[in-house]
């Protein structure tokens, strides 16, 4: 068991060192550091300072499209169709099709959970605090291994769940990626508009979402 477990975390981490992955996770840390110490701050406080530049009832509305909860019940919903309804012998004859499309809405739940909880276990590592505590009591930085989900910051789990969803269906639907992508890239955006997220927390959970995607097609998809 012990031997099945350590070849699973070093073929993963092999996974994640290969370019262009292991680049783009390295330069996408990076990019979140000099975010944290030289930008997070600064945005955060205009937008506080100045909400009147920024279309925060639209926003609002926006940021509900990266509620996991609703896509994962939406897709379950979907893929339990797909499951049982062929065994109806007057729909039998579409068990191939509905077969495709429950590998796909397995794909698209997949990628949201696996992602999901690759977050969560950064999020209570790293455990920064959120935006509002800047604020509220003068709280900028970590407080590592912190369980209070509610009160950590990066990565955001809203945009991590747009994205992986966003990139899943562009993978599945490439004609529409543009507009999918648009999509999260709001999403991601209302995130740093409504102070819920520093832009770092956007960055990473945009990359998680998008990789754990990326590598699920290739280790999941394709072999279907």
């Amino acid at each position: 068991m012990n031997t099945t477990i350590s070849d699973n975390i070093w073929s993963l981490w092999g996974i994640l060192k290969r370019p262009p992955l292991g680049i783009i996770l390295f330069l996408v840390i990076l990019s979140c550091v000099f975010l944290g110490l030289k930008i997070d701050r600064d945005v955060i406080v205009f937008i506080h300072n100045n909400p009147q530049y920024f279309y925060i009832g639209t926003f609002e509305i926006i940021t509900k499209l990266g509620d996991a909860t609703g896509w994962l019940l939406a897709a379950a919903f979907c893929l339990l169709f797909c499951i049982y309804i062929p065994r109806s012998k007057y729909l039998h004859r579409y068990h191939d099709r509905l077969k495709n499309f429950s590998i796909k809405f397995k794909f698209i739940i997949l990628s949201c959970v696996v992602s999901g909880v690759i977050h969560h276990a950064v999020k209570i590592v790293l455990g920064r605090y959120r935006p509002r505590y800047l604020f509220s009591e003068e709280w900028y930085g970590l407080s590592p291994f912190n369980f209070n989900i509610a009160h950590n910051s990066f990565p955001s789990g809203h945009t991590q769940t747009i994205f992986a969803i966003s990139m899943g269906l562009t993978i599945l639907y490439p004609r529409f990626g543009i507009i999918f992508l648009l999509v999260a890239l709001l999403v991601g955006l209302s995130r740093i508009i409504l102070i819920a997220h520093y832009p770092s927390d956007v960055v990473f959970g945009a990359y998680l979402g998008l990789s754990t995607a990326i590598l699920l097609k290739r280790y999941y998809l394709d072999k279907q």
